[in-house]
């Protein structure tokens, strides 16, 4: 099982270059392959500069508003589609068998092993956070697990949209500018 995998330093789970999602966001630098501050900030760059948005998973709704709100000519209600319960059945064709939560010393191990990308994933929805305050869009997810103190600090929540005097279509034609 997952417990035993990563307690026992199993090579698929305890391989020392395990890393996700920074390589494709850093870029083609070597140095972006190895894990470590470098490739990490570079990655953070990289999203600020080069990307209008980078949503995450669990607030995928979210990421929908968000870019019919940006790119309304390619994504028109794109929520509404995502909601059809046509479009749900053909997400919904893969299960997991036999799924097992890993161990508080597990999720740790995991933790400390992929800190720079937890620390990229915290970010990237720090960023995405802030996003949605500025546009005014109050989040309606449930609230996620509260990661782990030993890791890194709390990210900023959304609740209330940011008092901006900023008109928000002179904000997307600075980034179409880029």
């Amino acid at each position: 099982d997952i417990n035993v995998c990563i307690l026992e330093n199993y090579p698929e789970c305890s391989n020392p270059r395990l890393f996700y999602i920074i390589p494709y966001f850093c870029g083609q630098h070597p140095r972006c392959r190895e894990p470590g501050e470098w490739a990490l900030e570079r990655a953070k760059l990289n999203v600020n500069e080069n990307f209008l948005l980078v949503g995450i998973l669990e607030e995928l709704e979210d990421v929908l508003l968000l870019l019919e709100r940006f790119l309304p000519h390619y994504f028109k209600d794109v929520l509404s589609i995502y909601k059809n319960p046509e479009h749900r059945k053909l997400g919904n064709l893969t299960v997991t068998v036999k799924k097992t939560v890993p161990s508080p010393e597990a999720i740790q191990i995991l933790y400390q092993r992929m800190r720079y990308e937890y620390e990229f994933y915290y970010y990237v929805k720090e960023q995405f956070h802030l996003l949605k305050r500025k546009f005014g869009l109050k989040s309606h997810i449930r609230k996620s697990r509260p990661r782990p103190e030993f890791f890194i600090p709390s990210p900023l929540e959304t609740e209330e949209p940011m008092d901006d005097e900023e008109d928000d279509e002179k904000w997307l034609e600075d980034i179409y500018k880029r």
